[in-house]
């Protein structure tokens, strides 16, 4: 094909201004990039200060001075991205499963075995699943997280678009709770993602279930054991904990469910039913269930990704409760088989 000088010149032009439209693109693609959580601060400072203000009615001049020592951390957006929950159960189980849990739990029990029994009788938990909850959270108070929740919540508030107004909403809690408690905003350290003490709450939860149990005027979820047991004790309670059931059963591997669970979505606890309502649907499968379950538990079937590949498990409505803490298959499943180590009888799952 033969070019002509004119024709030549077009193309050269066209090919300039293709170039020239391409690089002007660039920094719009960088501009959108920004716009992912990738560690990247979207809201100021004075952004962040306005809607505290008009959220808890404190002055913008109060604020301005807390914020005015908290920092942006990008590492902790990373963190919130990666974060283990995600992981296969295969992968998340040997975290917390093993000997040192079992060992360790069994003599945190046993030492504050006068505690666990009275918030166990007081707000119907079980004491086996108050214990599993601080094995995972802080290794039975042993680590608390070592960030500055401010810095933490600071930078959700304003650099994770994604739950940005949970964390706001949190951050606007804990200078509340700061005020009430007498906490140190300075000093207060815990995960990255804004829980503290050893039972890990974020801050509306310790502002809507934290106890004074030792009635000393002070809600001390860092050293007082019974404000510690007491305080996810009550939080269990109000939401729904059923004591003395159990709260999950894998499946053989082979288990075939019907038509109609197969259709169901597994990854999700939306659909719920009796377990005499599953024995009916599917009796080889059900009637096989044993004691503690009963007739009218309400259950519902999840599958995750164990040693053994993808794997279904009858779970009751316990295991909901316990995701209201974390809102993860993986979470409630280990929690229950820490609870199993020691009291096997209840919480067993297979």
């Amino acid at each position: 094909m033969m070019f002509t000088q004119s024709s030549s010149q077009r193309f050269t032009k066209l090919i300039h201004t293709c170039l020239c439209l391409m690089f002007l693109a660039i920094p719009q693609a960088l501009q959108a990039a920004a716009k992912e959580p990738d560690g990247s601060q979207m809201v100021s400072r004075a952004e962040l200060v306005s809607l505290l203000a008009k959220e808890t009615g404190i002055s913008t001049k109060e604020l301005n001075s807390i914020m005015k020592s908290a920092t942006f951390k990008p590492e902790i957006i990373k963190r919130m991205n990666t974060q283990w929950e995600a992981q296969p159960y295969a992968k998340y189980r040997p975290l917390f499963i093993k000997q040192s849990m079992h060992d360790k739990g069994k003599n945190f029990r046993a030492e504050h075995a006068d505690i666990f029994a009275a918030a166990e009788q007081k707000y119907q938990v079980d004491k086996a699943i108050i214990a599993g909850i601080l094995g995972i959270e802080t290794r039975f108070g042993e680590s608390h997280g070592k960030r500055p929740i401010l810095d933490s919540l600071y930078t959700l508030s304003t650099g994770f678009p994604r739950r940005a107004t949970f964390f706001r909403k949190q951050l606007g809690a804990i200078i509340q709770i700061s005020r009430q408690d007498k906490l140190d905003l300075k000093e207060l350290k815990g995960s990255y993602a804004g829980a503290f003490g050893s039972i890990q709450f974020i801050p509306t939860s310790f502002r809507d279930y934290a106890v004074d149990e030792d009635g000393d005027g002070v809600r001390d979820v860092f050293n007082s054991k019974k404000d510690i047991i007491g305080s996810v004790a009550n939080y269990f309670n109000k939401h729904g904990w059923q004591h003395g059931r159990p709260v999950a059963h894998w499946l053989p591997k082979q288990t075939r469910l019907n038509k109609e669970w197969r259709k169901r979505d597994k990854s999700r606890l939306n659909h719920w039913v009796t377990l005499a309502e599953l024995r009916k649907a599917m009796p080889k499968t059900f009637n096989k269930i044993p004691l503690p379950w009963l007739e009218n538990d309400k259950v519902s079937i999840i599958e995750m990704e164990t040693s053994k590949g993808k794997q279904l498990a009858l779970v009751h409505f316990n295991f909901r409760v316990i995701m209201r803490y974390n809102p993860s298959f993986n979470y409630a499943m280990a929690v229950t088989e820490i609870a199993a180590m020691w009291e096997k009888n209840k919480f067993a799952v297979d």
